[in-house]
């Protein structure tokens, strides 16, 4: 008799969810991260382009992870450099799009250093300046001294020595923003 009450709720509970919220309920209560990609990005269809997912990409490519062609498409090689991007940061590997994700995305494009989807150069000069390495003048032209600075700055913090200014580099050099409690 106990087992046959649950089997009822659980049918109501089903039909409550169908009725009140439809799949999108059910979706949301079976795959959480799933959901918040969705809500976050919207509808994605297969081989159309999406703003939001083209924004997603444009950023994991600024930080060195290889998405392939920035076409606004949530395909393999883009979930596969969310997921990089995800354990990189100590994220669970869920390889979607969600919430936490999208916030350490945009952490950059918070602090000015990301702007209009591009690296803000001029303030990664200032930045590298502020932390004691010469790029030159400030002007937002990467030219060899900004280079030869950015490869100073990763070898004195211990980075990949590459000359790219990704993702790790970027968290590095935000610890000399003003506003940021660390800065030297």
């Amino acid at each position: 008799m106990q087992g046959y009450r649950y089997k009822i709720f659980f049918f109501l509970g089903i039909l409550s969810c169908l009725g009140l919220g439809g799949c999108d309920a059910i979706y949301r209560l079976l795959d959480e991260q799933g959901a918040e990609e969705k809500v976050l990005v919207g509808e994605v269809t297969p081989f159309e382009n999406n703003p939001k997912v083209e924004e997603v990409q444009t950023l994991l490519n600024l930080y060195g992870y290889d998405v392939g062609v920035i076409d606004g498409i949530l395909g393999l090689r883009t979930r596969n450099a969310i997921e990089r991007f995800q354990k990189d940061n100590g994220l669970d590997p869920s390889r979607f799009a969600d919430n936490a994700t999208w916030e350490k995305l945009c952490v950059f494009k918070d602090n000015g250093l990301i702007v209009d989807q591009k690296l803000n150069n001029e303030r990664v000069q200032a930045l590298l300046k502020k932390a004691g390495f010469d790029p030159g003048p400030i002007d937002g032209k990467v030219g060899a001294k900004t280079k030869n600075a950015v490869m100073a700055f990763q070898k004195a913090k211990g980075l990949k020595v590459d000359g790219k200014v990704g993702y790790r580099t970027l968290s590095a050099l935000a610890k000399y923003l003003s506003d940021n409690p660390q800065s030297k």
